[in-house]
């Protein structure tokens, strides 16, 4: 396995994101700017973590674009301020009679969306709640080519296959799976399948994979960085804090799957219908 000598210092967020968009904006500036003085050139972000995910966004119905927006452009502002990467889990306005997506806006360091990831493979009560997406994301950050993904995409190994066609080294993967009111053996469950998938989608592919959640009250993984021998580091659950990465990571044990999986271009990757609304085009708008 090829490894990048470009240096890059990665961070992913964990902190119990609720509907409150103003208090999910303090804790997203104070990690944010936390990361930034550790010399971090990146931040993931949870799924939903500025515009609240679950049960806090069931329909949209009355919900606060305004604040949303402003505290977006907040966000947009304090990456260029830091000089820091912001990869931050949100929603997307579309219009008032289309859903939004679910989407990671990623924010360059000179305060400018660089493009937007929305999630492609939605579940159950998120097709009423969410329009789809159809379309991954690769970019270049500090040298190092990376994808983008979002929770239940994490149950479709052609994705990240493709992502792996595509020459991506690190993928960034912002989840939401937290804020339910007991351990049921369902969230049980999870918990195993999720550390199960994501050192499967890691080896197969030879690529690193950056996960950040919610630290809400039984979260079912803490924020962790998957690397493609299958080891794992990752916070303590259900805390508030920031897990640091530096790459390149050669310190690794054996590798897998040298046989790459090649799909065609015609291959479908989304779950649904995508939407094809002017604002899902445009993928540098703000929501």
């Amino acid at each position: 396995m090829h490894v990048n000598q470009n240096k890059l210092r990665i961070s992913t967020s964990q902190f119990p994101v609720t509907g409150d968009i103003k208090q999910n904006a303090k804790y997203l500036s104070r990690h944010i700017q936390l990361a930034a003085s550790q010399s971090a050139n990146a931040i993931l972000f949870a799924e939903g973590a500025l515009s609240g995910y679950g049960r806090h966004t069931m329909s949209f119905s009355g919900y606060d674009w305004g604040q949303l927006r402003r505290s977006t452009q907040t966000i947009v502002e304090l990456a260029r301020e830091c000089k820091i990467w912001v990869l931050l889990g949100s929603a997307h306005f579309l219009s008032s009679t289309a859903p939004p997506t679910n989407c990671l806006y990623i924010i360059s360091p000179t305060g400018e969306v660089a493009d937007r990831y929305d999630k492609s493979m939605l579940i159950g009560h998120e097709f009423e709640r969410y329009s789809g997406g159809n379309h991954p994301v690769v970019l270049n950050l500090g040298g190092w080519k990376c994808g983008f993904a979002i929770c239940y995409d994490s149950h479709f190994p052609e994705l990240f296959a493709r992502y792996r066609q595509m020459g991506v080294q690190i993928l960034f993967l912002a989840m939401n799976c937290a804020g339910v009111k007991e351990v049921t053996p369902h969230v049980k469950l999870l918990s195993k399948l999720a550390l199960a998938q994501f050192r499967t989608r890691a080896t197969d592919n030879r690529m690193w994979i950056v996960v950040s959640n919610s630290s809400a009250i039984h979260s079912c993984a803490p924020a962790m960085i998957v690397r493609p021998d299958g080891s794992i580091r990752k916070k303590q659950l259900g805390c508030a804090g920031l897990l640091y990465h530096d790459f390149p990571d050669e310190q690794l044990g054996m590798l897998y799957n040298d046989k790459m999986m090649l799909l065609s271009e015609e291959e479908v990757f989304h779950n649904g219908t995508p939407s094809n609304h002017l604002r899902i085009l445009n993928r540098q708008s703000l929501p």
